[in-house]
C-alpha cells in the first residue's frame, strides 16, 4: 500500500540531519520539502538523544546550542518539544535546561519501565528548583503494537482517568533495532480506523496534540518537583569505565581550552571555531544513551575512544597554544635567578591547592621552589622514571580565573619536613590522622584533628567485590561478596608535600587470571583532603567493585551534584519509593551531614553512588559480560584490564554549604595548571585575575566564543538556594552586554560600570551572559 496522504513523521537528533545533508543531500532536500509542508516534525532540540544523568551543565548548553543552531539554520525553526523517550532516568535541572532551550514542553516513556513504583502521572508540570517548568506527557510506550486494538483502547480508558482528557497520542514504530513504522504498522492503523466501534483515530504530530492540551485548563495539573528517577537500568551510572572517564575528561579540557582561548584572544586572536565545534560534537554525540551509559557493543567503544583521542588531542593543543600567548605577555624580569613558573587556576575562585610540574630533566638532580618575595616554598621532587620527574609544591592564594608566578631553582629544597608524618599503618598532616588495621589494611579510623572527632564508625576505604549478574544496564546483586586479600603495605612517598601509602590486593579465583588491586592513600601538606588513587585489574566477570566509608554523620538526606545543581535523597529505605533509590547517579560529589560536621565524597570520572544510613558508597568498576560479547558471543568481557581511579574524601566541619563542597570537588577535578615560563618583559602583572566572579554560592562554568559570532558568551549557576546580586568583573570595558540563554541569543541589555557587571541571580537558576567587547 501506498502512504496515507495525512501520515506524519517525527525525527529527533540534530546528528542525524546533519548526517543525511552531508551523506544524501537529496533525500535532505526531500525531508526539507515534508517539513514545510508540515508533514515531517523536527523534534527533541538536542544533537543527538542524550543521557540524561551523566553529562554535565556545560554539555546541556552545548547539546542545545548546537541543536537549535542547525535547525534554525537549515530549517528556519527551532523546536519547542524536548524528546527523550529512552534514557535512562532524567535529572532534576532538564526543565530549566529546557526553558533556556527555547523548549516548554517534554515527551518521555521510559519511566512507565520503572521496577517498583508506578509513576503517578500522565500528563503533569515538571518543576525545577529555579521554578522553571515544562509541560510533560508521558505516552504508554514507544512503539505501541497498533494490531492490538483492546490494548490501545485500555490505554485510553487509562489515560482518561488519570487526566480527564480524552485524546491520546500514541508513539508507534519498530523502536528498538529498527527505527520507523512499516507498512504492516500503517496497514493495521487504515484497518482500525475503519471499525465503527473503535475511537476515532487519525495522523497528526506531537505539535498538534501539545497544542490542543495546551488550550485545556491545565491550572490544576499536578506538579512534579523531583527528578524522574528510573528504578530500573541503574548499572548504567556505572558500566564501561573508560567511556565514562574521557567523558569527563573532555567535558574539562574543552571548557578549559575555551577559557584560555578567550583570555588569550585579548592579545593575539587564534581562530579555534572549526576545532571547537568538531571536538563539541564528538563530545555531545558520544553522550547518546547507550553509548555513555555503557549499555552498548564493543564496536561502539573502539569507535568512541578514537573518538576521544581526537578530541583531548584538540583540546590540549588549543589550551597549551592559549597558555603560552598569556605566557609571553608576562612581564617576568624580576626573575634574576631560576626559570619562572606560571600557575594558572582555571576556576572563578581564589585557590590553595597542590602543584604538580613535569619535568624532563635526567638523573636525580635536585629543585627548590621561591616565591616573587624570594620565599622558600615547600617542595618535592618525585621520580617518575629515569627521564622525567615532578616537582610538588603548594601554590596559595592563586587568583580567580587567573595565575601567579613562581620561581623554580635548580637547587636542594632547605625544607626537611612538615606536618606529614607516615609509617606503613598511619599517615598524617595536620588536619587529619589515618590509622589502619595491620590485618586487613582498611582504615580503623580518621581523626579530624582541628577538633578531635572520630570520622567513621567502622572499617572505611573498604573495597567490596559484589558478585552483580545485572548486565550492563541493571544491578543484581546476589549476596556474594569476594575477598580481596590484603598482600602487603609499602610507603611510597616520605616528603614535606605529599605522602602516599600503598596497599596491595590480591584475589584469585580458579578459572580466571588473579585480580589485583594497589590503594594509594594520599595526603598533603596544607590541603585539608584525602586522596585515593586505586589501580584496579579486576577479571572476575559480574562483578561490581565500590568502595564505602561508615561515616560518624547521620542526617536523613544526602546531597547530590547533578548538572549545574544539587538533590536531596533520603538515606533511608522504609518506604518502596526510598528501597527503589539503591543507586543513584551524580556529578562530581555527595555529601552527608548534620548541623555541625559532614563528609562529602568526590570523584574524577564516577557517576554512581549509595548513601543508606551512615554508609556512603562509590561505585567504581563493573565487570559484564553483555552486551559487551554481542552479537559475536565472544569471551569479550568489559572493563578488565588495569584501571586508574581516582576518588577523594572532604571531611570539614558544618554543612557542605558551609565547607564549600562545590568547590573543593572541581578543585579535584580541575588540577592548577603549571607551566615553565622564561623571563622577558610584558604587559601582565606576575599575579593576576583575568575575571572574577563574586559570591561564593556561584559557579562560573564557560567563558567562550558565541557560536555564530565574536561576542564573549560567559555562564555560571548558583548553587546553595540564595538569591544574589552578582559581580562579574571583566578584563576590558565591555561596549554592550545582554542576558542570554543556551541559543546565545540577545534577550535583554544588562546594565554595567566600567568593567563591573551587577547580574540578580535567582536561586539555583543559571544565568548566560553574551559580551561585546
Amino acid at each position: 500500500m501506498s502512504l496515507n496522504k495525512n501520515f506524519t513523521y517525527t525525527q529527533s537528533s540534530a546528528q542525524y540531519y546533519e548526517w543525511m545533508e552531508k551523506l544524501y543531500p537529496e533525500v535532505f532536500r526531500k525531508i526539507r520539502e515534508k517539513i514545510k509542508e508540515g508533514r515531517w516534525e523536527i523534534i527533541g532540540g538536542q544533537w543527538i538523544e542524550t543521557d540524561c544523568n551523566l553529562p554535565d551543565g556545560v554539555s546541556w548548553y552545548r547539546q542545545s546550542l548546537y541543536a537549535q543552531d542547525y535547525f534554525k539554520k537549515k530549517f528556519g525553526r527551532i523546536t519547542k518539544i524536548g524528546w527523550n523517550p529512552d534514557s535512562f532516568g532524567y535529572n532534576l535541572n532538564m526543565p530549566m535546561f529546557f526553558r533556556n532551550s527555547g523548549i516548554d514542553t517534554f515527551i518521555t516513556q521510559k519511566i512507565s519501565w520503572n521496577d517498583t513504583n508506578l509513576f503517578p502521572y500522565r500528563i503533569f508540570w515538571w518543576v525545577s528548583p529555579d521554578n522553571s517548568k515544562v509541560l510533560t506527557y508521558l505516552p504508554f510506550n514507544y512503539d505501541c503494537d497498533v494490531s492490538k486494538p483492546f490494548q490501545l483502547i485500555d490505554q485510553l480508558r487509562q489515560f482518561e482517568s488519570n487526566t480527564g482528557f480524552r485524546e491520546l497520542m500514541i508513539l508507534f514504530g519498530v523502536g528498538d533495532h529498527g527505527g520507523g513504522p512499516t507498512l504492516e504498522m500503517l496497514n493495521n492503523i487504515e484497518q482500525l480506523k475503519n471499525l465503527d466501534i473503535f475511537p476515532n483515530i487519525e495522523y497528526g504530530t506531537a505539535s498538534e496534540y501539545l497544542n490542543r492540551l495546551k488550550k485545556q485548563n491545565l491550572s490544576k495539573l499536578p506538579a512534579w518537583k523531583n527528578e524522574l528517577y528510573l528504578e530500573f537500568h541503574r548499572g548504567t551510572y556505572t558500566s564501561i569505565s573508560d567511556i565514562k572517564y574521557f567523558n569527563r575528561k573532555s567535558e574539562i579540557l574543552l571548557t578549559q581550552a575555551e577559557k584560555y582561548n578567550c583570555l588569550s584572544g585579548l592579545f593575539e586572536k587564534k581562530n579555534y571555531d572549526k576545532d571547537f565545534n568538531k571536538a563539541w560534537k564528538k563530545v555531545i554525540f558520544n553522550q547518546f544513551h547507550d553509548i555513555l551509559p555503557g549499555s552498548s557493543i564493543q564496536a561502539v567503544y573502539s569507535d568512541a575512544k578514537k573518538d576521544y583521542a581526537g578530541i583531548l588531542k584538540t583540546g590540549l593543543k588549543i589550551l597549551n597554544n592559549s597558555i603560552q600567548i598569556i605566557n609571553k605577555n608576562i612581564n617576568t624580569s624580576i626573575v634574576k635567578t631560576g626559570i619562572p613558573i606560571t600557575v594558572f587556576n582555571p576556576l572563578s575562585w581564589k585557590r590553595t591547592d597542590v602543584v604538580i610540574l613535569k619535568l624532563s630533566d635526567k638523573g636525580k638532580k635536585n629543585y627548590s621552589v621561591y616565591d616573587l618575595n624570594g620565599k622558600e616554598i615547600v617542595s618535592q621532587t618525585v621520580m617518575k622514571n629515569r627521564f622525567a620527574k615532578e616537582i610538588l609544591f603548594i601554590a596559595e592564594n592563586v587568583p580567580p580565573l587567573g595565575y601567579k608566578t613562581y620561581i623554580l631553582k635548580k637547587e636542594k629544597s632547605k625544607f626537611a619536613g612538615t606536618s606529614l608524618k607516615i609509617k606503613v599503618n598511619k599517615i598524617q598532616n595536620q588536619f587529619f590522622i589515618i590509622e589502619l588495621d595491620d590485618s586487613s589494611g582498611w582504615i580503623k579510623q580518621i581523626v579530624d584533628r582541628r577538633n578531635g572527632k572520630k570520622i567513621l564508625t567502622d572499617e572505611g576505604n573498604k573495597l567490596e567485590l559484589l558478585e552483580d549478574e545485572g548486565g550492563a544496564w541493571n544491578i543484581k546483586y546476589t549476596g556474594i561478596l569476594y575477598p580481596l586479600y590484603l598482600v602487603k603495605a609499602k610507603i611510597i612517598e616520605r616528603g614535606p608535600v605529599r605522602a602516599v601509602l600503598r596497599l596491595y590486593r590480591e584475589y584469585p579465583k580458579n578459572g580466571y587470571p588473579s585480580s589485583f588491586i594497589k590503594n594509594d592513600i594520599i595526603l598533603y601538606h596544607g590541603i585539608d583532603r584525602i586522596d585515593f588513587k586505586l589501580y584496579a585489574n579486576i577479571n572476575i566477570p559480574n562483578t561490581m567493585l565500590k568502595v564505602a566509608f561508615p561515616v560518624a554523620v547521620r542526617n536523613r538526606n544526602a546531597v547530590y551534584e547533578i548538572p549545574y545543581g544539587t538533590i536531596l535523597r533520603s538515606t533511608r529505605r522504609i518506604s518502596n519509593w526510598e528501597k527503589a533509590r539503591f543507586e543513584v547517579p551524580a556529578e562530581k560529589w555527595a555529601d552527608l551531614s548534620d548541623k555541625k560536621y559532614g563528609v562529602s565524597l568526590l570523584n574524577n570520572s564516577k557517576y554512581g553512588y549509595d548513601i543508606k544510613e551512615n554508609i556512603m558508597r562509590l561505585s567504581l568498576l563493573r565487570i559484564q559480560n553483555y552486551p559487551a560479547n554481542y552479537p559475536e558471543k565472544s569471551a569479550a568481557i568489559s572493563d578488565t584490564g588495569e584501571h586508574v581511579i581516582d576518588y577523594s574524601l572532604y571531611p570539614h566541619i558544618g554543612n557542605w554549604k558551609h565547607a564549600n563542597s562545590f568547590r573543593v570537588a572541581y578543585n579535584f577535578n580541575q588540577p592548577l595548571i603549571a607551566t615553565l615560563n622564561t623571563v622577558h618583559n610584558g604587559s601582565l602583572k606576575e599575579e593576576k585575575s583575568f575575571i572574577n566572579l563574586e559570591g561564593s554560592n556561584l559557579v562560573l562554568t564557560s567563558i567562550k566564543k558565541a557560536l555564530n559570532s565574536d561576542e564573549w558568551v560567559i555562564q555560571w549557576f548558583e548553587t546553595m538556594g540564595k538569591k544574589t546580586d552578582a559581580i562579574l568583573t571583566l578584563p576590558r570595558v565591555p561596549k554592550k552586554v545582554f542576558k542570554s540563554n543556551f541559543m546565545e541569543e540577545n534577550l535583554e541589555p544588562l546594565k554595567f560600570t566600567g568593567k563591573k557587571i551587577k547580574v540578580i541571580t535567582n536561586k539555583f537558576s543559571v544565568i548566560t551572559i553574551k559580551i561585546y567587547l
